[in-house]
């Protein structure tokens, strides 16, 4: 696939960025550094926060994770861009989290009932992961592509990260001056970014491959474009 730039995604950097601007969210000016940063971590965003103005007709259950997924994605480029890691962990776990639980519960609309009426009630990752590897459409995708098994993985790195399971993942950072853009640690949240994005991405693009057929051609390469080759062979195939 073409990696040249898609406009509509180019234009819209470029008034995310004014505002942040505007509003001091992020450094100014940016580094080149950060401004490459920006433009990475925004091509990845966008094509998650695209779904929720393009999926038509949602059930109630589904929804408010795809608003919730287009929530995270909003807020992790200033956080990126300020050195807010920890936070950016958080919320690309809960991305992908969050396109579980639309998989899951656009299926269940009474466990969706019963989780908001009961306060007790609710369904852990075990379960969503063992849904997901029992779906008849991910059943068929993963032997080709392993979105299941590679969204595990970055769950536990994120995991690992916000929690600090080892000495590495804690942050020494314990004053707000100390808090900052760093270029190593940009590269390393950018890499979990895109690979938790990948996973969501996939998960979506295959559980409404109808609707995202009719995208438009840039809207569909916004998407593909966070995708390896092979996922997009397999969306590209499966009927």
């Amino acid at each position: 696939m073409s990696k040249r730039a898609i406009p509509m995604v180019a234009n819209d950097l470029a008034e995310v960025i004014g505002y942040l601007e505007k509003f001091v969210a992020i450094p100014v000016p940016l580094t080149p550094h950060m401004a490459q940063t920006a433009k990475r971590v925004h091509a990845l965003t966008y094509s998650l926060i695209l779904w929720r103005f393009r999926l038509s007709s949602l059930p109630a259950s589904a929804k408010p994770f795809i608003e919730e997924i287009a929530s995270d994605a909003l807020q992790i480029l200033p956080q990126v861009l300020m050195g807010y890691n920890k936070t950016v962990k958080l919320l690309a776990r809960g991305i992908l989290e969050n396109a579980m639980r639309y998989v899951y519960f656009y299926d269940h609309p009474v466990e969706f009932a019963i989780m908001n009426t009961e306060a007790k009630w609710y369904v852990g990752l075990d379960e969503l992961f063992k849904y997901l590897k029992m779906h008849p459409d991910f059943k068929r995708t993963e032997p080709k592509f392993d979105a299941i098994n590679r969204a595990q993985t970055v769950y536990d790195e994120l995991s690992a990260g916000v929690h600090g399971r080892r000495v590495t993942d804690l942050e020494t950072r314990v004053a707000l001056e100390k808090i900052s853009y760093e270029s190593g640690a940009a590269l390393v949240q950018i890499e979990l970014i895109k690979r938790s994005c990948e996973a969501s991405n996939f998960l979506l693009a295959i559980r409404n491959r109808v609707d995202m057929r009719k995208f438009s051609i840039e809207e569909r390469r916004v998407v593909l474009h966070t995708l390896p080759k092979e996922a997009r062979k397999v969306w590209s195939e499966f009927e």
